[in-house]
């Protein structure tokens, strides 16, 4: 359920936008959760700006094209399903596991280390599986435990898995006494804070001495190093990001359970083909159990016969990973341009911080001032608030210098970055 935003409604003067906000709490009270309002809103208004959906957009307010790669080898599969019967990819597994961890920039010494599978639903798929093999693999745990300002469907899947939920401080080591520790394996969705290497490393270090197989939410690959895309390239912008996220949990030898999407980073929104889950198994002993339970996971989800779009999507991985990459260079520098538009029309304000190198990717979510839900719709602006938080997509800045001039100008006088 949505929570009835703390940004309370604004003077009578401003009578669009209070008659926005007062649609929003009307949706809220209907079950929408915030992104769902956020979309509704902008939707009805031929005049609104989308700060709130969770897509790449173009600075013209469009998404981003559709992966022409992906669509290239649907059509294909498509054109392969005109008999009624069964199809997955089994046969391409051990190529696509490859081609998964070569893309993450994981050393070919650690590949056999891993076991794939291929669950439907893009990255929200791979990180319930990932979350249900934890639970399988180490019995006993009867809690999620996440950052808070994290991801809201971590709720939802405690619920769903019947186990309890707990939120912990933002650079915390998660764990305790039947605690299954998640972390965003990249720039944090909703906040797009950037954990340091040290907090990583402490957290890598806990893991490796527990024995949990935590779960790592890699959605964001790369993304913290965006902004040196044009300087260094991309591949060594992957490789920092598995120097800072992956390395240490390989070198502590703590066992995890990585939910890598193909959503961000490829731009798959619209096809929907399967996540990557990756886990890591350092005792050899133990990797026949590892894939008995993924089987059970994804045999019990129904993924064991795929859809067309996800052979499609093996197959490209499999056979097409240069091209993968190049969309992935091109996601990642449209984030980087906009990020530097923003970090231009900031200076001097009071989310000046949230653009500096401990924050990056698609979302940024500072407070909010009382009030400044209706004086922020009142100007045609649609992000995502709730609670006191008013989160925006940062590819949502037009092109337009004098109307991004405009829509930064909104965004810092009503929102903060409190310490």
């Amino acid at each position: 359920m949505h929570s009835r935003p703390d940004t309370g409604p604004a003077p009578v003067q401003l009578a669009f936008g209070n008659q926005v906000y007062d649609r929003a709490l009307a949706l809220a009270e209907q079950g929408k959760d915030a992104n769902q309002i956020a979309k509704v809103l902008c939707d009805q208004d031929p005049e609104g700006y989308n700060y709130g959906i969770g897509v790449i957009l173009g600075g013209d307010g469009k998404p981003a094209a559709t992966s022409s790669t992906l669509l290239e080898y649907t059509v294909a599969e498509l054109q392969r399903c005109d008999r009624g019967g069964y199809a997955n990819s089994a046969v391409l597994m051990e190529e696509v596991k490859q081609a998964a961890l070569a893309w993450q920039r994981v050393p070919g010494e650690y590949w056999d280390r891993f076991t794939l599978a291929l669950p439907s639903d893009a990255g929200t798929g791979a990180v319930m599986s990932a979350v249900e093999a934890a639970l399988i693999l180490s019995p006993g745990l009867d809690t999620l435990g996440v950052e808070e300002l994290g991801w809201p469907a971590y709720k939802t899947i405690a619920r769903v898995v019947r186990v309890q939920y707990r939120e912990h401080p933002e650079d915390a080591v998660i764990g305790g006494e039947g605690v299954l520790p998640v972390y965003q394996s990249g720039p944090m969705n909703t906040t797009g804070r950037v954990r340091g290497p040290e907090v990583i490393r402490s957290r890598a270090e806990a893991a490796a001495q527990s024995g949990v197989p935590v779960v790592l939410d890699r959605a964001y690959a790369g993304f913290e190093f965006a902004r040196l895309l044009a300087s260094h390239g991309y591949d060594e912008v992957m490789r920092r990001s598995y120097e800072l996220q992956l390395r240490p949990f390989i070198e502590t030898g703590a066992r995890f359970c990585l939910a890598a999407s193909p959503t961000k980073a490829f731009v798959t929104f619209s096809l929907r083909p399967s996540g990557l889950l990756l886990v890591y198994e350092p005792d050899a002993a133990r990797r026949n159990e590892v894939a008995n339970v993924l089987g059970a996971i994804i045999r019990a989800r129904g993924s064991s016969f795929e859809h067309p779009v996800t052979r499609a999507f093996a197959k490209a991985m499999a056979q097409d990973l240069v091209r993968f990459e190049g969309e992935h260079a091109e996601s990642m520098r449209r984030v980087a341009d906009a990020e530097e538009q923003w970090r231009a029309l900031v200076r001097g304000t009071p989310i000046e911080p949230l653009f500096s190198e401990e924050y990056a990717g698609l979302f940024r979510n500072p407070q909010a001032r009382k009030g400044a839900a209706a004086r922020i719709y009142d100007q045609h602006i649609y992000p995502v608030f709730s609670g006191d938080r008013c989160r925006q997509n940062v590819t949502g800045i037009p092109e337009d210098e004098e109307l991004a001039r405009k829509h930064v100008a909104v965004f810092a006088a009503e929102c903060f970055q409190s310490t």
